[in-house]
This record gives C-alpha cells, sequence and structure tokens, in this order.
C-alpha cells in the first residue's frame, strides 16, 4: 500500500499537540520570521527546537514555512534562520523565494525543500524547475482540478494538496491587494484579507455605471474547503500528502479535523468506505466554517465556491429571538445551549455576537438548557425579534476535545533481554521505525539462591515505561540458569535504553553535510530597454507608431491575427499556463525550464540570488517584483555592482496598471449567472468593475481563458523617475497597457519618449 501523509497546521504548541495526538503524521509551522503566517502563534526558537523534538519522538515529521519574497538585505538573516533548523533536525522547508531556495540547495544540501503554494508551481514546466531547483514536494495550488491533479503526479515529484480549511479567491504567491491597499503584503506573510471585505459590482454602461444587485456584499469572500467524502478520489490520482489548512486555528479545530481526515486515509488504506458521521460533521461545522465546498479540485461551480453572506465562522443554527428588553434577549432554543457557549445574532446589516456568560430559565439561573426550550441571556449585543441567532462556539465541545489530545498516542517497542551470571543484563530496545539501543546493566547477575528472577517479573518492570511516549508489544528473554538481579539495577537499564531511543527519535539527520553557494549570470550587454505589452489592435498601433521595437501580447487572439499579418509581435504567455505554446515571455516559473528571454515581474524576483537563478536559466531580460520599493531596488542594484560590478538586464514595470488578484472564480459570471463558465462572454459585452467601501474603483479585466483579472484603482506611473532608476542600475522599462484606450496609451507614450528618448 502506497504511503500518504496527513500534513496538519501548527500555530503554537498547543495545536501541535493537538495534531500530533490526533493522528497527523506531519506537521508544517512557521517560526518569528520569514513564515507566510506572521500573525499565527508561531514558534520563537527554542519553542522550534522543543517542538521538533515532541513531534519526532511520536514519529511526526516537521515542515517549517520560510514561504515569503526575501529581500536582498535578508538574505543572509533567512540563511542563517534555515542552518538554524537544518541543525536543530527540522525535516524539511516550505520556500516561496527561488533565490533563497537555490542558495539554501547548494549550502545545506541534505536539507528537503519543498515548493510551499505561494510558489505558483501549477504546471509540468514549473514542475522540472521546482526539479532543477532541488525541490522532492510540489504544493499545488488550491485551482488545480483533479484531472490536473492526476496528470501532475506522474510527475516523478512528491504531491501535496490541501484537502480542508479556508480557500483564497486568488491564486496563491499572485495576489498584491493587500500589499497594495493596506501596505500589508499577502506574499510577505502580513495578509489583511481583502477577500473577506465587502464590495459592490458595477457595470458600465451608455447612461454610466449600473449597480448589479447581488445575493450578498461579500463577493470575494469563499467558502472552506471540505473534501472528506472525496478523499478517495485524491488518492486514488497519486497525491502523497493531504494538508489540512488551519494555523491560525485552535488547537480544538485542529484536533477535530485531523482526527476526521486520519480516519478516512485509514478506511482508504484497508479498502473499505468511511462511515459517515453527522455528528462529527456537525461538530466541525460548530468549531468553525464559513460553509463547505469540495473547490476547484471537483469542480464546484462559482456559486458552490462562494459565501457573499458573511465573510466569517457560520457556526450553526442554535434558535430564534422571540423578545428583547432593555436588559434581556429572549430565545426559543432549536439546540442545546451551555453557558460560555458563543453566539451570533443575525443583523440585518451586520451581525453580533457575545459568550453567554449568564443563562436564565424562568427568570433563574441555569448552567444548560435544552432544545425547545425558551431561555434568556443579558443585552450586551443589539437584537431583533425574530433574528436567527447561531452558536459559533461550544464549551462543552471544546472540553470533550481537549481532553482527546492529552498524551495517547503511544511508540510501539519490542525488548530482548540476555540474562547471564556473572555479566551486566544486556537489553536491546527497537521500535516500529527500526530504531534501536542496546545498553548493558553495571550490575553484575548471580546465581539464584533461593529466589529466582522470573520472566514475568522482567516484564512487568519493562512495561512500566512512565510518561514517555514508548508502549512495550513485543518482549523476549534469553536465560539459561536461574539468576538473581535487583529490581533497581533492572529499571535503571530500562530507563537508559528508553532515553537512548528517544534521543534517537528526536535527533532524524545526524550526518548533514555544508556546501557553498555559487551562482553566476548573464551580464546586460544589449538591454531591452523600453518594452510594452499590449492587449488591443488600438494600443499596439500606438506603440509602433511611437517606435517601440519590442510589443508583446498576452492576448491569443491578437497574437494570432497580428502574426497573420506579419507585424512584429512576441507572445508573453503569462502567469497561469495551463498548455504550453511557443512565447517569448513568462510570467510564472515554468518560463525558466522553457527558455522564456523576458520574465515578468509575477515571477516575483526581490533578491540577488533569485535574480541570478533567473538569469542563469538563460532569460536576458527580467521584471523585478512589484512588491518593490525604491530602498529594495537599490540595495539589489548595489549587491550586484558589489560582487562583480556588472548587473544583469533588470527591469522594472514603469507603467501599468497591476493586476491585484488572479482568479479561477469570476465575480461576474457568480452574480450575473449559475456560476458555471459554460458560454459565458459577460466580460466581452460590457465593462465590469468592483467598488469597495472606500469608494475605490477596481476594474476586472478578464483573459481569454475566463481568469478574472481585479486592476488597481490606478495603474503605476514612474516615468518621472526613470533617469533615477536608470542611475541605479536599472536598464530596461517596461509599459503594460491593459484597458487604456489609444489616446491614452499615445500619451503615456508620449511621456516616456521625452523622459528617455528611444529609436522610431
Amino acid at each position: 500500500m502506497r504511503e500518504v501523509e496527513l500534513l496538519a497546521p501548527a500555530g503554537g504548541m498547543e495545536s501541535l499537540i493537538a495534531a500530533v495526538q490526533a493522528g497527523c503524521d506531519a506537521v508544517y509551522l512557521g517560526g518569528d520570521a520569514f513564515g507566510a503566517r506572521a500573525f499565527a502563534g508561531n514558534f520563537d526558537r527554542e519553542q522550534m527546537a522543543e517542538a521538533i523534538r515532541y513531534a519526532h519522538r511520536y514519529g511526526v515529521r516537521v515542515y517549517v514555512t520560510m514561504n515569503t519574497l526575501i529581500y536582498e538585505d535578508e538574505m543572509e538573516a533567512a540563511l542563517a534562520y534555515a542552518r538554524f533548523l537544518y541543525e536543530h533536525d527540522a525535516d524539511a522547508l516550505l520556500l516561496q523565494d527561488i533565490g533563497l531556495c537555490d542558495r539554501i540547495r547548494q549550502e545545506l544540501p541534505d536539507f528537503e525543500l519543498h515548493a510551499s503554494t505561494q510558489m505558483h508551481i501549477h504546471n509540468e514546466a514549473g514542475m522540472e524547475t521546482a526539479r532543477r531547483l532541488g525541490i522532492s514536494r510540489v504544493v499545488l495550488p488550491r485551482e488545480s482540478t483533479i484531472e490536473e491533479i492526476r496528470s501532475l503526479s506522474g510527475q516523478g515529484m512528491e504531491i501535496e494538496v490541501f484537502v480542508h480549511g479556508a480557500l483564497c479567491v486568488c491564486y496563491s504567491g499572485q495576489c498584491l491587494m493587500s500589499a497594495s491597499l493596506m501596505g500589508r503584503s499577502g506574499n510577505r506573510g502580513e495578509c489583511a484579507q481583502p477577500c473577506r471585505m465587502r464590495y459592490e459590482l458595477y457595470r458600465e454602461e451608455m447612461q454610466g455605471a449600473n449597480k448589479i444587485p447581488a445575493q450578498g456584499a461579500y463577493l470575494l469572500s469563499p467558502k472552506d474547503l471540505f473534501t472528506l467524502h472525496e478523499l478517495d478520489a485524491l488518492l486514488d490520482a497519486g497525491v502523497s500528502s493531504l494538508k489540512i489548512e488551519g494555523r491560525m486555528k485552535k488547537p480544538e479545530y485542529v484536533a477535530q479535523v485531523v482526527s476526521m481526515y486520519r480516519a478516512a486515509i485509514d478506511a482508504w488504506k484497508q479498502k473499505r468506505q468511511l462511515p459517515l458521521d453527522a455528528q462529527k460533521e456537525w461538530d466541525l461545522r460548530k468549531l468553525f466554517n464559513r460553509g463547505f465546498t469540495i473547490g476547484h479540485a471537483f469542480h464546484a461551480s462559482g456559486r458552490a465556491m462562494m459565501n457573499p453572506i458573511r465573510p466569517n465562522h457560520q457556526g450553526v443554527v442554535l434558535g430564534e429571538v422571540i423578545a428583547v428588553s432593555d436588559r434581556r434577549i429572549t430565545i426559543r432554543l432549536s439546540e442545546d445551549l451551555h453557558q460560555g457557549d458563543g453566539i451570533r445574532i443575525l443583523g440585518k446589516e451586520e451581525d453580533a455576537g457575545c459568550i453567554v456568560n449568564r443563562l436564565y430559565k424562568d427568570g433563574k439561573l441555569v448552567a444548560h438548557a435544552k432544545k425547545g426550550e425558551v431561555v434568556a441571556i443579558d443585552r450586551k449585543i443589539p437584537a431583533r425579534r425574530h433574528a436567527e441567532v447561531r452558536r459559533t462556539s461550544d464549551s462543552e465541545l471544546q472540553q470533550q476535545l481537549r481532553r482527546t489530545y492529552a498524551d495517547c498516542r503511544k511508540v510501539k517497542v519490542s525488548v530482548h533481554l540476555t540474562l547471564q551470571v556473572g555479566k551486566g543484563l544486556v537489553c536491546r530496545m527497537r521500535d516500529e521505525e527500526g530504531f534501536c539501543v542496546e545498553r548493558t546493566g553495571e550490575e553484575v547477575i548471580q546465581p539464584a539462591k533461593n529466589a529466582p528472577i522470573r520472566e514475568e517479573t522482567l516484564h512487568r518492570s519493562f512495561a512500566q515505561l512512565g510518561d514517555t511516549p514508548l508502549e512495550l508489544t513485543d518482549f523476549h528473554v534469553s536465560m539459561n540458569e536461574d539468576c538473581f538481579l535487583s529490581v533497581a539495577s533492572i529499571k535503571q537499564v530500562r530507563r537508559q535504553c528508553a532515553e537512548a531511543l528517544l534521543a534517537q527519535r528526536e535527533h532524524r539527520h545526524p550526518h548533514r553535510r555544508y556546501g557553498t553557494y555559487h551562482r553566476t549570470w548573464q551580464k546586460s550587454e544589449r538591454p531591452l530597454g523600453v518594452f510594452a505589452c499590449v492587449q488591443t489592435q488600438e494600443q499596439y498601433d500606438a506603440c509602433r507608431q511611437a517606435g517601440i521595437s519590442c510589443i508583446v501580447t498576452d492576448r491569443e487572439s491578437l497574437y494570432a491575427r497580428l502574426q497573420a499579418a506579419q507585424e512584429p509581435i512576441l507572445f508573453h504567455e503569462g502567469n497561469i499556463v495551463k498548455k504550453r505554446g511557443p512565447a517569448q515571455m513568462g510570467g510564472e516559473n515554468g518560463a525558466l525550464s522553457t527558455g522564456r528571454t523576458i520574465v515578468d515581474s509575477t515571477l516575483n524576483i526581490t533578491n540577488r540570488a533569485a535574480a541570478a537563478y533567473v538569469s542563469a536559466c538563460g532569460s536576458s531580460t527580467m521584471v523585478l517584483s512589484l512588491e518593490h520599493d525604491r530602498q529594495s531596488l537599490q540595495a539589489l542594484c548595489d549587491a550586484f555592482r558589489k560582487e562583480d560590478g556588472d548587473l544583469p538586464d533588470l527591469a522594472i514595470q514603469l507603467y501599468g496598471y497591476r493586476d491585484l488578484m488572479t482568479s479561477r472564480t469570476c465575480v461576474i459570471n457568480t452574480t450575473l449567472k449559475d456560476g458555471t463558465k459554460s458560454g459565458c462572454s459577460l466580460c466581452r459585452r460590457h465593462r465590469y468593475f468592483l467598488k469597495d467601501q472606500k469608494d475605490r474603483r477596481f476594474f476586472l479585466n478578464n483573459d481569454e481563458h475566463c481568469h478574472m483579472r481585479i486592476l488597481s484603482e490606478t495603474a503605476d506611473d514612474h516615468i518621472a523617475d526613470l533617469a533615477l532608476y536608470q542611475h541605479m542600475g536599472i536598464s530596461s522599462f517596461y509599459l503594460r497597457f491593459t484597458i487604456e484606450s489609444k489616446a491614452q496609451t499615445e500619451a503615456v507614450l508620449a511621456r516616456v519618449r521625452k523622459a528617455c528618448p528611444f529609436e522610431k
């Protein structure tokens, strides 16, 4: 039977214990820096070392997230932290940054490396790039379908997929919305979750912009992933690791989810059907849910993916408000209620929640009320008659779950004792994974005079393994004559063996090696200069008339038309590539294994090691990440000069709207149609935009493959600073035209020509 891993989240030590005791095979967790959940509890260095030791005692692997982008001035600190994890026996790292990945591969060659979903590996070429980087496992995007998962599982690398928890509406690693609007970058672990905020959808028409009625206001908020009943299909597809999201969740939630998926994996291994446990699923809804979906993997439609009504924990229906007074709220219960439970009362505009500290029945304080009874609570929150009441936390369920992750997981061991008069007791102890120790007692075994030691006494002594996770399951004794040995000596040997075996289990990589980093890059001898990407014929014509010699397009239809007319045009395959074809410019990691000479900002190059790796792969011009500010760009250019003096052809996006989000779910389709994309051409008939609560407008610029692309409110415009960037060492400048008219395109080009004349 193929080994399958259940991978659990651990936002803190209690969650890690809950995950281990509930039956996970591995945990993923973050340190106090460089992880994509900066606001989880996370682990400082002392806690991290203890977490690794604790997990390893139980045979659970530990993967540490260092899955953020690394700026040039952070690289040495990131490497120092990776070395700390290497030396303290972490099993693997989850990485996003290709520069950090390349350096760790060379400097810490025995470290297992996993491509985080933030690395945005979603096709065969991306898998090949990962392989060349020394990565052994890829975490696929949540947008991957079961067919894509099955195909990529056959590429000779381990595949990890999310099976439960929160969904991002945007492809991971491709979201700039939080960074652009709130100054908190999702690529830096600080996402402010703009997808969980209110938006309105508008359509531009001749008479003006019309608001489109929608079911709710949270148009970008997905439901939570729940694939428990689809697990067989994922496992049969060849998935190596099933990942549960939830480093921000409570330990009780982690324990419940892990135990449910553990049972499902075990049922699959035993080729039996998982019995439906309605109570456990109901309990899970009480712990946390935004509504559940089977996700893109199983072709859930847009409406089945999204919950526009509420972006937070839905809880479960508890009852209805039947009366409201100045002091109290009266509720008729449809489920039992306990003192200490959390509730939420739904409002017309906003919901309100509280903890039930005092519960009244017939005017008297009670600790518990049953389904069908009428109770009252203190009026601490707004309420209205007939409002629905939901339970958002269940105090009794949480207590019950806390009891389940008291230390109960055991490691099976076998013991073989050899007793020979005149020698010390020899004990060989072996665990279920093959770790083995042998110890010899100091006390010399004597011939028995009156009461020889019995095998039952030895077994009883060695079965008493105390507070260790070890459990004696197999016991053998070799004893050819009646012997005597003190009980104290027997216990001492048992203790020494147990301690030595646990020490072996805790430190699983004792012979790791070190190496030296070396990477060269192509020098910028013929920089590309000013080049442009266009999406319309008008934009192309304007660029040609202005004298732009290098023009690319990411629209297949425009590319085909211009090629047929024998016009000079290059193809940009973009950042979502499902079908590989000829292209000169790419926007995802697969571009590095397919010879794309120009790479876009969506590769997120933020440091010299990343730029050097991309250059060494044959890309001659690279547009740097839009996450850069002026200081980080200067630091990057200075680092190249300091080492060699010559820079590769570094480019910045001088002008253009940025894609704040790229999503497989389209809000236009979900709002106006039935949630499926079959035959939908709504975005081609009209122009749509989202408006947030600050009245900012974000136009939707969907591509030809029905990916929703949310544009920034305004275009990035650094034309006035062009000379400054040239002085830094930036040698090429990228103009990205999306929704601009021909006149607007011409105006931008005129400003660029004035700042930096180019051949016409």
